[in-house]
């Protein structure tokens, strides 16, 4: 009896720690994979525009083929970074940006934003950077992380000008 109990606490004290490990390891693992990759094939502090979801794409995770996708790998060990977008019209769109814990620590979408343009500072500190035009600055909990860009595809005759749109998206070291 004694020798069961002690196997079965064994046992419990090692699924509890492979649970930990996981949840705290996963999401580091998961982000610092996709950071590295876009990262080397896309470049750092800069917008990729990516192609348009169907079945075999994976670059994010569950896409959906109804949006269409920006994304800039952001380091901010230089400093800061600016973000830019136009916002087009009479669809959804967003900013989100993900720490390298897969944190979404920012979003914003089309109907928080009265302009048709929006400007922000990514920046780790926040002495780290000024204001540019009284654009908000934008605290990132990490050194390295994703902005992802999304916008609706309402209906397929206005793929063409909404791609036109996204791709005036800009991430670059301010």
């Amino acid at each position: 009896m004694r020798k069961t109990l002690v196997w079965s606490a064994a046992v419990l004290s090692l699924a509890v720690i492979i649970h930990i490990i996981a949840i705290f390891a996963v999401p580091n693992v998961i982000m610092g994979t996709l950071i590295s990759r876009a990262g080397e094939a896309n470049g750092v502090n800069t917008v990729f525009h990516g192609k348009r979801a169907d079945a075999t794409s994976r670059q994010i995770v569950r896409p959906s083929p109804d949006l269409i996708y920006s994304m800039c790998v952001f380091d901010l060990s230089e400093g800061p970074i600016t973000l830019a977008a136009p916002i087009p019209t009479d669809t959804y769109w967003s900013l989100s940006a993900f720490d390298d814990n897969t944190n979404n620590f920012f979003v914003v979408n089309a109907r928080q934003i009265t302009t048709d343009h929006v400007e922000f500072v990514l920046a780790r500190d926040s002495y780290q950077a000024p204001a540019v035009g009284g654009a908000p600055v934008i605290l990132s909990p990490t050194a390295t992380g994703v902005v992802l860009f999304r916008t609706l595809i309402q209906s397929e005759d206005r793929f063409e000008a909404l791609d036109d749109v996204r791709k005036k998206a800009t991430c670059a070291p301010l």
